[in-house]
């Protein structure tokens, strides 16, 4: 596969618009999951402050106490969710290959395709393809995922005008 300069810009400005939604995505999560956390903490504290004050024979100090733990078993969750958010915070430069290693890539998958174990090659189209319809053992018709699909896309030329209705 033929790759020019000007078709990999495009893969690489897709890429990134591709990874930079989805950071902008994952930060918008990440501070609105922080938020919760300040605000779970900060109603502990209240009810906190307030069942000091309530005799422990009294029949509603039991419910502000469980309200206690239930908000505070809350906030554990959110935090295990903010751990699992933050450590899938990537930089989109490590993420992106460069042009020579991107070519490589594409030229290596088929002799691993042809070489590899069922799990090697399941891998592989897990990574590669979004979609693979299989017809009487023939592969039918495939959809790329990105940034493969833009790869594919970028390299295809146009003939003329194109396809009449």
């Amino acid at each position: 596969m033929k790759l020019s300069d000007k078709a990999y810009q495009r893969y690489s400005k897709e890429l990134d618009g591709v990874s930079g939604s989805k950071l902008t995505k994952m930060n918008k999560e990440i501070h609105s999951k922080r938020g919760a956390r300040a605000a779970k903490v900060s109603e502990i504290k209240r009810q906190s402050l307030l069942i000091v004050n309530i005799d422990k024979s009294s029949p509603i100090y039991k419910p502000n106490e469980n309200r206690i733990l239930e908000l505070y078993k809350e906030q554990l969750e959110i935090e295990k969710d903010l751990l699992k958010l933050e450590k899938n915070i990537y930089d989109p430069n490590r993420v992106k290959l460069n042009k020579d290693e991107f070519l490589n890539v594409i030229k290596s998958a088929a002799d691993k395709m042809k070489a590899g174990s069922p799990e090697e090659k399941d891998r592989l189209c897990r990574i590669l393809f979004l979609n693979v319809l299989v017809d009487n053992e023939k592969v039918a018709h495939y959809l790329w995922k990105e940034p493969f699909a833009s790869l594919v896309k970028a390299t295809e030329l146009s003939y003329g005008r194109g396809e009449r209705t």
